[in-house]
């Protein structure tokens, strides 16, 4: 390994801890307080996070920049320097960014605490006791998935790094097979698959923790309440006030650049806000992109729903775990793990063959190779939430379909799905909303003449957030917003169809 390689795989490393030293333990607290707690307005402070969940990399990192920007509008006011450039700015936007998986993760595994253990150690010791010594330990290792899904998540990722100019080994992929093309990329590049393996098992680790335990679930709808007393007032004020900072300001940002006026006074050129300017530029967004909302609206959708159907045989596989569950384990891994432009760089390498014309005309004139990155990105989404739909499939009612005579895939599809369909749904959307988001993946495949948001918005980026750019942006959040709402209806739909089938 090279010494400019060294420095890019330290560069990302570096930028992997300094987000996981933000994230991992704000996301930690945070989510032991709208999980675990009687924090007032949990259930408005879960629901932005999931709303954050679904917000792609690029949109949030154009929010940001928006406001405290080179030309954002607390810069350009004079009210102080750039707040965000360089490795700052990097490491906030991805900070900000990973704080709702942490969460959701971390959450997750707070939820999982048996009840029964705290409620026994209770008899024994004070609240504060059971939380250091039962709960937080017995979540411990969902805090270990969530650190290597951050660091993950960062080193595969170009988006920020390269708006802000750091140097990392994804980005320098994209940046040397953006200048020389797939066919001369440089030999120094290649040290770098090392890093990528260490990346795919760190994948397995995360598959492993997310995947679905042979132990069966509580009977208890939710988990023993921590009481916080006369902290509960504090505590509430500071999470209100943290998610003001993580939401609304990078929304005013938005709506201000969308709405900004300036008008000639006799002091000069004064700037103002116009609410009917900033709804006039999202409300005609999509019209004044609609090329790059048609190709989205196109490859998204098709990659989301190939990638549902690749899943359901590998969760279905995966259910019962053990060495069934390796193929699942082994592509979410995968797919989750590999650098984005490593992705597209593969892609490229399989479709330009020119011993075959007919497969380098699909490359160069038909949406294959976007389609194939998109799907590999919305895979892993997928796989994991059939698998954890699928693997609460009563066996009885399987084994008395085999009794009836019905095959593997007869139970599946005339059993399994039909009672879990809302999930197949579920998968769709999620898979969806990661297939809009991707960037680094499909940046490097897409052939002429085609030009998905994702792209389009992040080529605008590099010349500053002005107004037409945050209008494109709030319409894509609320897009996304939109996304959101219907997964969270699918769940609520599939828990009343449960709690009805139970009663």
């Amino acid at each position: 390994m090279d010494a400019r390689t060294f420095t890019l795989v330290l560069n990302t490393l570096r930028l992997a801890a300094a987000v996981c030293a933000v994230s991992v333990p704000l996301g930690t607290l945070l989510a032991w307080l709208l999980v675990r707690t009687d924090l007032l307005g949990r259930r408005l402070w879960l629901a932005l996070l999931g709303l954050m969940l679904f917000v792609p990399l690029y949109l949030q990192a154009a929010a940001w920049q928006a406001g405290f920007g080179l030309q954002g509008w607390y810069t350009l006011a004079g009210f102080g320097p750039t707040l965000l450039e360089g490795w700052t700015g990097a490491i906030w936007i991805h900070a900000a960014a990973a704080l709702p998986w942490v969460v959701l993760i971390v959450g997750f595994g707070l939820a999982n605490v048996e009840r029964e253990l705290e409620e026994s150690a209770l008899l024994d010791a004070s609240p504060r006791q059971v939380f250091w010594y039962v709960t937080l330990r017995a979540a411990l290792p969902a805090v270990g998935v969530a650190l290597l899904w951050t660091a993950l998540v960062v080193a595969g990722e170009m988006t920020v790094t390269d708006l802000f100019g750091i140097r990392t080994y994804a980005e320098e992929v994209y940046t040397q097979m953006a200048a020389t093309g797939a066919e001369e990329a440089p030999l120094r590049l290649l040290p770098g698959m090392a890093l990528t393996a260490v990346l795919v098992m760190a994948g397995m680790a995360i598959c492993r923790g997310i995947a679905p335990g042979n132990r069966p679930l509580s009977p208890h709808a939710a988990g023993w309440v921590f009481r916080l007393g006369r902290w509960r007032l504090p505590a509430s004020l500071a999470t209100a006030a943290l998610f003001a900072l993580l939401v609304g300001l990078p929304l005013g940002n938005l709506a201000y650049k969308a709405g900004v006026v300036v008008s000639q006074t006799d002091a000069g050129l004064v700037r103002g806000f116009s609410a009917a300017k900033c709804l006039g530029m999202i409300v005609t967004a999509p019209m004044r992109h609609s090329r790059e909302f048609g190709w989205s609206l196109l490859i998204c959708p098709l990659a989301a729903a190939a990638a549902v159907f690749a899943a359901i045989p590998l969760a279905w596989l995966a259910r019962r775990g053990g060495w069934r569950s390796l193929p699942a384990l082994l592509t979410a891994a995968a797919a989750l793990a590999v650098p984005g432009p490593m992705l597209g760089l593969a892609i490229i390498k399989l479709l330009n063959q020119g011993e075959l014309p007919w497969l380098v005309r699909l490359y160069d004139h038909s949406i294959l190779a976007p389609f194939l990155a998109l799907f590999v990105r919305g895979l892993p989404a997928a796989i994991f939430v059939l698998w954890h739909a699928l693997h609460t499939v009563p066996n009885e009612l399987l084994d008395l379909a085999a009794v009836d005579g019905a095959g593997p895939v007869a139970r599946l599809y005339r059993v399994a799905l039909p009672m879990r369909w809302p999930a197949a749904g579920l998968a769709f959307l999620v898979s969806l909303a990661m297939t809009l988001g991707d960037l680094a993946a499909s940046i490097l495949v897409m052939p002429p003449g085609v030009n998905t948001l994702s792209i389009h918005i992040f080529g605008l980026l590099h010349y500053g957030v002005e107004d037409q750019v945050a209008g494109i942006c709030l319409a894509l959040i609320g897009l996304f917003a939109i996304v959101a709402a219907a997964a969270w209806a699918i769940i609520k739909m599939a828990n009343r169809a449960a709690e009805s089938r139970t009663s």
